[in-house]
């Protein structure tokens, strides 16, 4: 599997994922064609620069500050020739960022004049950016991004001084993938970032990495620590090493089964009891274990001290092959309530944690069935959202 990490261990902004970007899936053309398709009113120039002596591309573009509706936006970019999966990934980022901005002055996104949403320079970073993601997507690639650091203090906006991080930026990280770390002089994260990588991140990469590829994306100010965005391209394998452990066992009680079924599950991925009969007709089960291949021994002994089985079959497993998964909670709001529901999710399919499901169903006293279908539903509406 293909990973594009961004690691953002100090923030982000517009440029500095274009400059992270330039010379993988952009060059100056793209950049220059993204002006001229637009008709954006802005001048820019890629520098060579050195942030802690380390080489980096820097996008210094001219700002404009033009203050332009939503709606305004949404023409610019639809009447243009930038491509239609541009267009609607574009108009996505766009959408997420005028909202949050909305959200922030209790204001109407798609009609109300946004300064920062609005700006010819805003344009150019998302679109650029979404371009060159897009060729990474393409190419094969899974975008994943590292804690953002967001920074702390007050920062000088259209609007008068705001805390660090921006009003915005915490309204776009909210219910995304995004992680952020409060720390660090100043802003850091800028919202046409947030927006960027809120859109495109699949959260925080959990496979160990081969490194192909480093790039990196310089911020304007030379601050204390070094002003980066760092974008990292490797692959991961999605197979592993584990052990099928078993035994089988007639001569022990459902009860004192069940302990040990317990018991394994703390140190195990997955448990089976499968009914057999035994020698001399007896019924019994098989217990297959399914465990790390390192732990398999610890394994074995954790079965014999707590069943009746004197001896254990360690069954080598080398290419197990795992889709991508990871957990994440989501608000789900049931009988004018709003529950935290874990779900375990991969490439393939999305699964509630039935503990949360059981959780709701006794407090509220509502079926489990009808618990397990709300929170689907709840689930699928926001995934066709996204």
């Amino acid at each position: 599997m293909r990973l594009a990490i961004f690691d953002c261990f100090s923030g982000a902004a517009g440029n500095m994922i274009v400059g992270t970007l330039l010379g993988v899936t952009l060059n100056k053309h793209d950049l220059e064609d993204v002006v001229k398709k637009l008709d954006l009113s802005i001048d820019f120039e890629i520098k060579q620069v050195r942030r802690s002596g380390i080489h980096a591309n820097l996008i210094d573009v001219d700002e404009t500050m033009v203050g332009r509706s939503f709606k305004e936006v949404v023409k610019i970019v639809k009447t243009s020739d930038i491509g239609e999966n541009v267009k609607r990934e574009s108009l996505k980022v766009f959408t997420k960022l005028a909202e949050a901005e909305g959200r922030v002055h209790g204001r109407d996104y798609e009609s109300a004049v946004f300064h920062e949403v609005g700006s010819d320079d805003a344009i150019f970073d998302i679109v650029c950016s979404v371009i060159g993601i897009l060729r990474l997507k393409e190419r094969g690639y899974r975008i994943f991004t590292t804690p953002l650091t967001t920074g702390r203090g007050f920062v000088e906006s259209s609007h008068g001084k705001i805390p660090v991080p921006p009003p915005a930026v915490l309204e776009i990280a909210k219910n995304s993938k995004l992680k952020l770390v409060f720390s660090g002089d100043g802003e850091l994260l800028t919202p046409t970032a947030a927006a960027i990588l809120a859109h495109f991140s699949g959260g925080e990469p959990f496979f160990p990495l081969s490194v192909n590829e480093i790039s990196y994306g310089a911020g304007k100010k030379d601050a204390k620590n070094p002003n980066l965005l760092r974008l990292i391209l490797g692959t991961a394998q999605l197979s592993d090493q584990i052990a099928l452990v078993e035994t089988s066992v007639d001569d022990m009680s459902p009860e004192d089964m069940a302990y040990a079924v317990e018991r394994l599950s703390r140190i195990c991925h997955d448990i089976s009891i499968i009914p057999v009969t035994g020698k001399k007709g007896r019924p019994g089960w098989i217990l297959k274990v399914i465990a790390d291949f390192e732990m398999a021994e610890d394994v074995a002994e954790e079965i014999m001290a707590n069943t009746t089985s004197i001896g254990v079959r360690i069954i080598p497993v080398y290419h197990r092959v795992r889709a991508a998964r990871n957990e994440v909670a989501e608000t789900i709001r049931i009988g004018g309530k709003e529950f935290n529901v874990r779900f375990k999710k991969s490439d393939y399919t999305s699964k509630p944690e039935f503990e949360d499901l059981k959780r709701i169903a006794n407090e509220t006293g509502i079926p489990l069935p009808k618990i397990r279908k709300a929170v689907e539903e709840s689930m699928n509406e926001t995934e066709d959202r996204e």
